[in-house]
């Protein structure tokens, strides 16, 4: 026998026998299984809705952009709906609607108690308004024990360069 018919024989009984292999494994039964879960217990839950009502802007509010823009400010006058104190009063500010983040209820925000509502005064800083812009401001409020609050009731001020045309618009 050559060695080139001997290296034939040997690669045909090498697939032969991984033929035999794959027909042996593939033959094999797979067995089924059924997981099932049975639990007889039943569970009643009451479940309930909090709804925090808004608080209301006033129809209108106002920038006061300061001496040239140098230190603008946003006032509102605003309702707080039944049941809320002022304390519940959350403030937020930024350079858009979408930008606004929470602020401190000292320093950037002064409320003040005025007959059946409260005024706001969100100030922008020293020298923040000097090349103009704009900024808005949003007031909500917070449920006393979940912590859910009201959606922001918001206004938008701002004014051009050193303060000039300075103007404000209740957001809907």
């Amino acid at each position: 026998m050559t060695e080139r018919r001997r290296s034939r024989r040997l690669a045909a009984l090498a697939a032969a026998a991984g033929a035999l292999l794959l027909l042996a494994v593939a033959s094999t039964p797979v067995e089924q299984t059924e997981a099932a879960w049975v639990d007889r217990e039943n569970v009643r839950v009451n479940l309930s809705t909090l709804t925090v009502p808004p608080q209301v802007l006033g129809p209108v509010c106002t920038t006061n952009p300061g001496l040239l823009g140098a230190s603008p400010s946003i006032t509102v006058d605003w309702t707080l709906p039944a049941g809320y104190t002022l304390a519940s009063a959350r403030y937020a500010a930024g350079l858009t609607l979408g930008a606004m983040q929470p602020q401190p209820t000292t320093g950037y925000t002064t409320t003040t108690t005025r007959p059946g509502n409260y005024r706001t005064v969100f100030s922008g800083g020293l020298l923040a308004g000097l090349l103009g812009g704009q900024a808005s401001v949003g007031i909500s409020v917070a449920h006393s024990t979940s912590a859910w609050t009201s959606k922001w009731a918001s206004a938008t001020g701002g004014s051009a360069i050193l303060g000039i045309n300075p103007y404000c618009a209740v957001n809907p």
